[in-house]
């Protein structure tokens, strides 16, 4: 199964957002979907505090702005094994 990060922090529209739009494609189903808060680490503070939100797949990244039309080409081209 394959995995769905998005990097994120409290108090962030755009990451509310992000979410409700992961929420609502069906390219999500059969994928997990994980959310890790940036607060919560300084490295991913310092990788991801200017560009949150950020999808990934593995080290594939997927950074904001993005709306459902891109990220859902993006989920199409990265979620096929």
């Amino acid at each position: 199964m394959r995995e769905i990060v998005l990097y994120t922090t409290e108090h962030c529209s755009l990451c509310d957002v992000a979410m409700d739009l992961l929420l609502s494609l069906p390219e999500i189903k059969g994928c997990a979907l994980r959310t890790l808060d940036i607060a919560s680490s300084d490295r991913l503070m310092a990788e991801f505090g200017q560009r949150i939100p950020v999808v990934a797949i593995g080290n594939v990244q997927l950074d904001a702005p993005f709306d459902a039309e891109k990220l859902r080409d993006w989920l199409q081209n990265n979620t096929v094994d």
